[in-house]
């Protein structure tokens, strides 16, 4: 509303705002940076929202990875990775940033315990292929038990635990793929033969495909196992990942 006090016009019409400067009456469209504010704000609330959701279900589908043994910070670690993720394949509208146009590979390398790096105590490399049919394949080299594992003091067993899963971001959907679990005894000195995991599903309800590799040491004494994985010892990570969606 405008009033007229003086013979100048005084407050608002529309998008007009009236108002007095020296002896003159002057006439503005009122700034709409307000609307433009709320309009970014939305639309990166709208991609932060995609991330953090995304981010949600991976830790869900590696709870039994991670174990919930992990720092404090892994959730908003996943979350900025994942927005990371997001502009892996250019830069979208803001507001329509989406899980299937980004790049899923920029989450490899990420632990899920920070406090652990999971090559820090896995002292050789894995090698992971995929097809284009959903078949996964994580090549493991010649291993020895004293050689290629960190020892902690009283550790007597380890187990290395491989877990592939399927992942559909835009259905909320995950699908355990395979996992495998090869244990290993302290002093045995044993030199295991390379070898070769094949996992497949006949299943297409998922477009990517996510594997990990984690420790979990173990002290046994007779019929007894202690779990020794702590917060400062927890070493687990993404350690590949696949769109399906791209060519192999």
């Amino acid at each position: 509303m405008a009033i007229i006090e003086n013979g100048y016009l005084k407050g608002q019409i529309g998008n007009l705002v009236n108002r007095k400067v020296g002896d003159k009456n002057v006439v503005q469209t009122k700034s709409s940076d307000k609307m433009r504010q709320t309009i970014w704000t939305e639309a990166a609330a709208s991609d932060f929202g995609a991330a953090s959701a995304a981010g949600a279900i991976i830790r869900r589908a590696f709870n039994t990875v991670h174990q919930k043994i992990h720092d404090s910070g892994m959730h908003n670690r996943l979350v900025k990775r994942m927005q990371r993720v997001l502009l892996g394949n250019g830069k979208h509208n803001p507001g329509n940033q989406r899980i299937s146009e980004g790049n899923i590979q920029r989450l490899v390398g990420f632990q899920f315990n920070k406090n652990c790096h999971i090559y820090d105590y896995l002292y050789f490399d894995t090698n992971v292929t995929f097809t284009a049919s959903g078949t996964t394949s994580v090549h493991l080299p010649e291993l020895k038990t004293q050689r290629n594992f960190y020892w902690p003091k009283t550790c007597s067993h380890i187990i290395l635990k491989i877990k592939i899963v399927g992942l559909s971001f835009d259905k909320r959907q995950v699908r355990t793929i395979g996992s495998q679990e090869i244990e290993l005894t302290r002093y045995d000195n044993q030199q295991h033969e390379a070898m070769t995991l094949t996992f497949d599903s006949p299943d297409k309800d998922y477009d990517t495909i996510l594997v990990s590799l984690s420790t979990l040491y173990l002290d046994k004494r007779n019929s007894y196992a202690f779990l020794l994985n702590s917060i400062d010892l927890n070493p687990a990570g993404i350690i590949a990942a696949h769109d399906l969606r791209t060519p192999s």
